[in-house]
């Protein structure tokens, strides 16, 4: 997915390095839930071997 027509207001960065799969699962699980109570709106999720990036903000056209 582009972002180019989306309003960015925020990147949350997860650090996933030396985390196994069962922890990394609840720290986006907490994640997602902190950003949904704030009323945030996810855009994207990208990865990298070492974490793990929240593009928020609000959806375009």
């Amino acid at each position: 997915m582009g972002l180019e027509w989306h309003k960015i207001s925020g990147v949350k960065v997860l650090n996933i390095a030396e985390e196994n799969a069962k922890a990394v699962e609840k720290m986006v699980n907490n994640a997602i839930a902190e950003i949904q109570k704030q009323n945030i709106t996810i855009l994207e999720i990208q990865t990298t071997a070492d974490n793990l990036i929240f593009f928020l903000g609000e959806k375009g056209e």
